[in-house]
């Protein structure tokens, strides 16, 4: 048996997104260890880590609130906004005012953009509005209704054919409460993490080396992972995206967190919220 395959495979969750480089660019496993990547987009990871089919990685934030029985949360890492976000917009034909009543098309990427949406429709605007998940483009989807939910790089790089109003749900969201707003956190499976706390430990540890490094050089990240320099006409648009979006579970994220739980409850979109579960780094 060759030395290759006498290693440990580990199952981590990959958000098929450009927000997620920094945590997933040259992040190297521990001698021993292989990491097998499963790279798709948010909801559908979120039912692989329900699943088993992952054993750790980036879910919807809202995802960790339905099944956090599950669950540790890692310390410190998030995908969030303290204001916009670039990448999780409301795409309509009209001003937002006019949207109540109206049937609103909704990406099937996501869970917490979409909870977000429907909080901020009925608690901030008072409306009352109907939802259909889409498979469609952005253009397809606005021919059929007046606006659309759309995230990710999809979000990132729409360029509309005709004019639509763009809202960044994270803009919105941070005017109305003062709060960030946490898209996306890491879990572990429990049963991982109590059977495997030492590797998890040094994931931990690798992961936050591994963000940091790459947050403190945007330029050199996006040059390396995407073969992009400065001139490109997409290089100034993904530097300031990737420089404004909040990738740590602080204090201020968690607050804003605990927020959108209780408001989501409110909704029936949840169970109740229960004291979040860290998995403990020594």
């Amino acid at each position: 048996m060759t030395g290759e395959a006498l290693k440990t495979q580990v199952k981590i969750g990959k958000i098929c997104y450009v927000n997620c480089l920094p945590y997933y660019h040259r992040l190297k496993a521990q001698e021993g260890v292989e990491l097998v990547y499963h790279e798709t987009y948010p909801s559908k990871l979120n039912l692989a880590l329900r699943c088993a089919k992952i054993d750790l990685g980036p879910i919807s934030s809202l995802e960790y609130l339905n099944h956090q029985k599950n669950y540790y949360l890692l310390p410190d890492f998030a995908i969030g906004s303290r204001d916009f976000s670039g990448s999780v917009l409301l795409l309509s034909r009209e001003r937002i005012e006019g949207l109540d009543k109206a049937t609103i098309a909704l990406t099937r990427q996501s869970l917490s953009s979409v909870a977000l949406l429907k909080i901020l429709f009925r608690f901030k605007y008072h409306f009352r509005n109907r939802f259909q998940v889409t498979h469609d483009d952005p253009e397809t989807t606005l021919e059929r209704h007046k606006a659309t939910l759309v995230i990710g790089d999809e979000a990132l790089f729409f360029q509309p054919k005709e004019f639509v109003y763009k809202y960044d749900l994270s803009e919105l969201w941070w005017n109305w409460t003062g709060k960030p707003f946490c898209f996306s956190v890491w879990a572990v499976r429990k049963t991982f993490a109590d059977e495997n706390p030492d590797f998890v430990e040094n994931f931990c540890r690798r992961l936050r080396e591994n963000l940091e490094r790459n947050l403190v050089d945007i330029e050199t990240l996006i040059k390396d992972a995407l073969g992009m320099d400065f001139l490109h006409p997409r290089f100034s648009k993904l530097f300031g995206y990737l420089f404004n979006l909040s990738y740590r579970l602080d204090p201020s994220m968690l607050d804003g967190l605990d927020l959108f739980y209780r408001l989501a409850r409110r909704m029936n979109l949840s169970p109740d919220p229960r004291k979040l579960e860290f998995f403990e780094v020594g």
